[in-house]
């Protein structure tokens, strides 16, 4: 018999194997806990608070503030300008601050300027105030996926962010019962003034809540034990996940920018949040019309 024939499973390294496994298990379901369902419900509340202008002018909204020719789709528009554009400079943000400061600030800038819209006299007023909510909602998806690249591999991020991204979907369905039964509330205020003003106050809760909850990264996460820690940035590290420590680069920037991919993806997601977009926006128009 050959010595290679002889030769054993090390009964020592099959069991380091198993306590690694079972470590990296505690560690995702610690991790998914503490950062997937605030995730999934601010999301929810931001899709609601981008979109639910289209609720309000079905509630007379633009009746109440005189809205006339393509002004209310300007307003819908001037979200969508400072969005756009903030999205990179907010995560550059989030990487000088921690999510757990930066993510629930930006929440709770958006929410407070939502909760304005109810206090709007004026055409200019609107337009004001829906830049300013796209400068701050601007980082909030691009905040949490790049958040997520600190604490899980690629392949465990997958489905994790489509879970996220399903929380729009829900926000949809629930989106128009949610307004209609706020703007039905009696009281001193108008029925479309209460929609901005109930639902920024449940953004701010859940912001609240993830101020107290979220670790920037898993190197100081309180929630892990010191082997679970131990754990996760050794499989990290094995899938080159990105350092809390690692600097920007200017050529990694553009070495993504030129890369097609990431111009067809684009392209694809645009096509489908346009969509799901004047669906939200315009349906309670439609619905109401017929």
């Amino acid at each position: 018999m050959s010595e290679k024939a002889l030769e054993l499973p090390d009964p020592e390294a099959s069991s380091d194997s198993k306590t690694e496994q079972q470590l990296i298990k505690s560690y995702l379901r610690k991790v998914d806990l503490h950062l997937l369902p605030l995730s999934f419900a601010l999301y929810f509340l931001s899709v609601i608070d981008r979109n639910n202008i289209g609720n309000a002018k079905a509630a007379g909204m633009d009746k109440q503030l005189g809205l006339h020719g393509e002004q209310f789709n300007w307003v819908i528009s001037a979200f969508f300008f400072t969005y756009i554009f903030c999205e990179v400079p907010s995560n550059i943000l989030l990487k000088r601050f921690g999510a757990r400061i930066w993510l629930p600030f930006i929440a709770v800038c958006w929410s407070l300027l939502v909760a304005c819209l109810a206090a709007a006299k004026s055409y200019g007023s609107l337009i004001a105030v829906r830049v300013l909510m796209g400068v701050f909602e601007a980082g909030y998806v691009p905040g949490f996926i790049y958040l997520t690249s600190f604490w899980y591999t690629k392949k465990q991020q997958a489905p994790r962010i489509a879970l996220f991204f399903s929380a729009g979907v829900f926000a949809g369905i629930w989106a128009g019962p949610l307004a209609a039964r706020l703007q039905s509330l009696d009281g001193e205020l108008l029925g479309y003034q209460y929609i901005f003003i109930i639902e920024a106050s449940m953004t701010v809760a859940v912001a609240i809540l993830m101020a107290l909850v979220f670790q920037n990264y898993p190197s100081t996460a309180r929630f892990l034990t010191e082997k679970e820690r131990t754990a996760a940035l050794e499989m990290l590290e094995a899938d080159r996940a990105l350092s809390p420590t690692a600097d920007y680069s200017t050529h990694q920037v553009l070495r993504a920018l030129s890369d097609w991919t990431v111009w067809g993806y684009a392209i694809i997601f645009w096509a489908a949040a346009t969509g799901g977009a004047t669906q939200a926006i315009f349906g309670p128009t439609l619905i109401a019309a017929m």
